[in-house]
């Protein structure tokens, strides 16, 4: 199977280069089009787990991504980053019980070190994909890892960039891939898979040095050391406990404040608190909890957040402690990672609404995707 998808690639990639080449200066400068494949091994990270994850794992992915240099103010402040949207692939060597993984993926990569021919990145990417073998009570009941067809699907990944020709890059890294549903379908517990990748990156048109926009420090943007404020609104979905059940909306109230602490990075505090119609009605039809189970049913919070901005396109970090004394408390702490759109650059603009959208997890277990509007000014 190995041997034939690469020697599809490689065909693709001659007929690629071949209709590419012949009008490269017609192609956007920047773009670039890498072809990768990995090889790893899925985790059992509970003992409970029965669908059978012992063969290796092995995928493909197509990538196309744009490389900035300066044509934006916030370009030069976040060191060029280089934005992509991909295809993946993985086969998780159990057709009958997990199936194959089939995703697209926006993703973000930023270099930490460059020199010369040679770089280190750290390329994100988040999406959604399809498991094709999920759980079913009759036809598929091993698979107590993944209930539903559609997942999200997030990519962490660390490598090196190696340029051995002007139009062509060498690639090899290291990835951890997350697919997972976030209790909006049971069961939730989610396909981990740490792997190793070797990419082909062309590049038709390339960015030189000579092509990048730098302008001074003193005519950026200067640091803002004025504090800023945010209040959001979520709303999410989850099953709770039964496979194919009810499920429950999830009602979130943020406000935070928060510094630039570079000129395109802040850290935040604040408070949330998160309404949970799921404990209400388990509450409500159990009995025994007395009155005022609204509050009861709710969980009141501080956190702290890493926001890291690229133009209107955010990355947020959080980490929340809970300080509700609620009868149903699902652990003392959670981390929530949250991805938003400003509709106004938040450092040009005093007020700048946004959307975004989050997952908040406990003990590396994702508990439910929510939907958020809200506001910093």
């Amino acid at each position: 199977m190995l041997s034939r998808l690469f020697k599809y690639a490689i065909c693709v990639s001659a007929l690629l280069h071949y209709s590419i080449s012949s009008n490269a200066q017609n192609i956007p400068k920047g773009l670039s089009l890498e072809g990768s494949f990995h090889f790893g091994k899925a985790l059992k990270h509970r003992d409970y787990i029965t669908v059978d994850m012992s063969n290796y794992v092995y995928g493909a992915e197509f990538n196309a991504e744009f490389e900035t240099y300066g044509k934006k103010h916030w370009h030069q402040r976040c060191g060029y980053p280089r934005w992509g949207i991909a295809l993946s692939y993985l086969h998780y060597g159990n057709n009958k019980e997990i199936g194959h993984n089939i995703g697209i993926m926006p993703n973000i990569t930023a270099d930490f070190f460059q020199k010369g021919n040679w770089r280190i990145f750290g390329r994100l990417g988040v999406g959604l994909s399809i498991i094709t073998k999920p759980y079913h009570i009759i036809n598929n009941p091993q698979n107590n890892i993944i209930g539903s067809y559609l997942n999200n699907i997030t990519a962490f990944r660390v490598g090196f960039g190696w340029r051995v020709h002007e139009n062509i890059e060498i690639r090899p890294s290291a990835s951890f891939t997350h697919s997972s549903n976030a209790a909006s379908q049971f069961p939730n517990l989610g396909i981990n898979v740490p792997s190793l990748h070797i990419g082909i990156c062309y590049t038709p048109n390339p960015i030189e040095k000579t092509d990048i926009i730098k302008v001074s420090k003193d005519s950026l943007p200067k640091h803002n050391w004025r504090p800023q404020f945010s209040v959001i609104g979520t709303i999410g979905y989850r099953e709770q406990g039964t496979q194919r059940g009810p499920k429950y909306p999830v009602y979130t109230f943020m406000a935070d404040a928060g510094i630039y602490i570079t000129r395109n990075q802040k850290i935040k505090a604040g408070v949330e608190i998160e309404y949970l119609q799921s404990t209400h009605e388990f509450m409500r039809h159990n009995g025994g909890y007395g009155d005022n189970l609204f509050l009861k049913s709710s969980l009141v919070a501080l956190y702290v957040t890493h926001e890291w901005m690229f133009g209107r396109f955010s990355i947020n970090t959080q980490a929340g402690f809970y300080v509700s004394k609620a009868p149903i408390l699902p652990w003392f702490m959670y981390i929530r990672f949250m991805a938003r759109y400003h509709f106004l650059d938040p450092f040009k603009s005093k007020v700048a609404p946004f959307i975004g959208i989050s997952m908040k997890a406990h003990k590396a277990v994702a508990k439910y995707y929510a939907f958020s509007l809200g506001v910093s000014f």
